[in-house]
This record gives C-alpha cells, structure tokens and sequence, in this order.
C-alpha cells in the first residue's frame, strides 16, 4: 500500500532529461522547476511548507549509480494499456534500500524509507525473486546482496532494521 507522499518521482535516462523537463513545464507551468545534479526538481508554490518554501511535487531523478542504470534498463515493467514502464518488485526495494542506507539521507526520511521498504519486501516476500534482489543490491555497494536478504528477514521476523 503507497503511503500518502506529495512527490511523485520519475526516473529518466540524461538523453531523456530535457525532454522530460520541457513536457512537465509545458503541462504544469506554475511549478518552479530547480535543476540539481541527479534531480530536476518542480516545486508548487501555492503549496508552501511550514516554512513557506514551495514543495516538491515532481522529481524527474537521473541515474547516478550503476544500480539505478541496471533498474531503468532491464528491471522494469511496461503496462500493455498506457505505455508506462513501472519498477519489478526487486528495483522497487533496492531502491528503497539504497536510500536506506544512504549516509547523505537525514533520519527522518530514513524511517519514511525504512518503513516503504518493510511494506513492499512483506507484501511481495513469496513474489521476490532473491538472486536478482542480492544481485541488484551489490550494486549498490559490494555488500549491499547479503546486506538486503538480512533486512528481508528482519521485515519477515518484524524486527527493526538498522538506520
């Protein structure tokens, strides 16, 4: 079950990038659109945070690792009806997981991630091929296989993972 989140992200390969990024801005032209290194970033400002900054509402998210490259190119599932390219179960939790482990996450987003990821890896434990779990998360660093079957069984056992 997705739980309730402003920002929807979208991955998009570089060649992509400035196509994406023009069909936003031409759809939605009252977003503020911010470019950073590995986001283009749309911002609402009628939809200001506590501290009156406008919020995220759209992230179009470029790959900036070798894992986030592999999940674009061969973990992905494309919808006969609309055309669009969704996550297998396994690039969705690898990816939850890399933001997990990130150290340049702050903890509160940690616990967001930790708690997405607990949800997606119980919901799908019998659906999860394990081999491309561990194989897609050593790429996310040379441990991440056996780190993430670890966090698998913490989520089976309900027991807290470590953030």
């Amino acid at each position: 079950m997705p739980r309730a989140t402003q920002a929807v992200d979208v991955m998009v390969p570089y060649s992509q990038k400035s196509k994406a990024a023009k069909a936003i801005a031409a759809r939605w032209p009252m977003l503020q659109q911010i470019e950073l290194s590995q986001v283009i970033r749309f911002m609402d400002p009628g939809d200001p945070d506590q501290f009156g900054k406008a919020k995220p509402v759209i992230d179009i998210m470029l790959p900036w690792s070798k894992f986030q490259e592999t999940i674009s190119k061969d973990h992905v599932i494309v919808n006969p009806e609309t055309g669009h390219r969704i996550p297998t179960v396994e690039a969705a939790i690898v990816a939850k997981y890399a933001a997990l482990i990130s150290p340049h996450r702050d903890r509160e987003k940690k616990e967001y991630d930790a708690g997405d990821m607990r949800r997606i890896l119980k919901a799908n434990v019998d659906k999860t091929n394990k081999l491309t779990l561990a194989n897609l998360a050593d790429q996310v660093w040379e441990q991440g296989g056996v780190d993430i079957l670890r966090f698998l069984e913490l989520a089976i056992e309900n027991k807290a993972f470590p953030i």
